[in-house]
């Protein structure tokens, strides 16, 4: 008995030491690896729209694209830029060449839904600058063209694009002075009062007529057929002997030569402004001596360029020049075919 329990505690002890020896013989496991430290996120870069999706508003506030080329192909311009750059165009027009209440409504309504940006041609050097002011506080940047606003409101745009209008009607007038050889009476058809772009022409028109030029008369003819023939109809009752008309603008030629068919005036020479199809056409058949082109294409797409630029963030507005010049070319018999 005593034997037995004996060789029972001797294996029990030899198991026990085979049991350590094999335990301690294991390698030990291995330590894990500190994991290596996170990449560093990339810096975020600004999400492209899926294809099809929108980048954005931007809107284009001006008077009216009824029967008015200009207008018309202005604002073809800005919406071909503004649909090729990604973003989606609103247009805008106050319907009427003298709704200014109406276009600043317009700008207000725009800013208040909150478009990325605004391309306007004020109607008023003045009306719009409390909506202009009002696009500002929203931070939504704003260019104009064809049209300035009153002078001392630069902070309220980053650029006006459109023609030196005082240069171009300057020119204009001399070329009707060589024309009518210096001498005779002519009228002149401005635009409507308080517009910055028919002020600027209709002075550029009477300090370019030479010394031998009577201005006879001059009446605003508010951008309008209608309204344009009844002035010249008043102006050449009182002048009947006028050699000469300048006007601020292709789109009152067609009252301007009624008038003069109505009163017999078949030689008189006219000198307009902007060069558009009409006025082009008219040239051609011999029924208006010139017209001052304007470039409404180089417009409106350098608005929309500069416009995205600042919108996207790749265009520092201090940079770019408050005023910019789109040119001009007299037309005439001799240039155009």
């Amino acid at each position: 008995m005593k034997k037995g329990l004996i060789a029972l505690l001797v294996g029990a002890m030899c198991f026990s030491m085979v049991a350590c020896s094999s335990s301690s013989s294991e390698a030990p496991a291995a330590e894990e690896e500190p994991a290596e430290e996170e990449a560093k996120a990339p810096e975020e870069t600004p999400e492209e729209p899926a294809a099809g999706e929108s980048k954005g508003v931007i809107a284009l506030s001006l008077k009216t694209v009824t029967n008015d080329a200009f207008q018309a192909a202005q604002a073809d311009a800005v919406q071909a830029a503004v649909e090729a750059a990604g973003y989606e165009f609103q247009l805008v027009t106050a319907g009427s060449e003298t709704e200014v209440s109406t276009q600043v409504t317009q700008i207000e309504d725009l800013v208040t839904k909150g478009v990325d940006g605004i391309v306007i041609d004020p109607m008023d050097a003045n009306a719009v600058l409390p909506a202009m002011q009002k696009a500002k506080d929203a931070g939504i940047p704003v260019v104009l063209t064809d049209s300035a606003v009153a002078e001392g409101n630069e902070d309220l745009y980053i650029t006006y694009i459109g023609t030196d209008n005082y240069a171009a009607a300057k020119e204009g007038a001399e070329y009707l002075t060589e024309a009518l050889g210096n001498q005779g009476n002519v009228i002149l058809v401005r635009g409507a009062n308080g517009n910055s772009v028919g002020e600027a022409r209709a002075n550029g028109y009477k300090d370019g007529l030479g010394d031998g030029i009577t201005l006879a008369g001059e009446q605003p003819g508010d951008w309008s057929n209608d309204v344009a023939k009844q002035v010249v109809e008043n102006m050449l009752q009182a002048n009947p002997d006028v050699a000469g008309i300048m006007t601020c603008s292709d789109v009152m030629l067609d009252g301007i030569l009624e008038a003069c068919s109505d009163a017999g005036l078949e030689d008189v020479l006219i000198m307009s402004f902007d060069g558009s199809d009409d006025g082009l056409t008219y040239i051609k058949e011999g029924k208006v001596l010139g017209s001052m082109a304007q470039f409404p294409d180089v417009m409106g797409s350098k608005a929309v360029e500069i416009l995205t630029g600042v919108i996207e963030g790749t265009v520092d507005p201090a940079t770019v020049e408050s005023y910019i010049d789109s040119g001009t070319i007299c037309y005439n018999a001799d240039n155009i075919k």
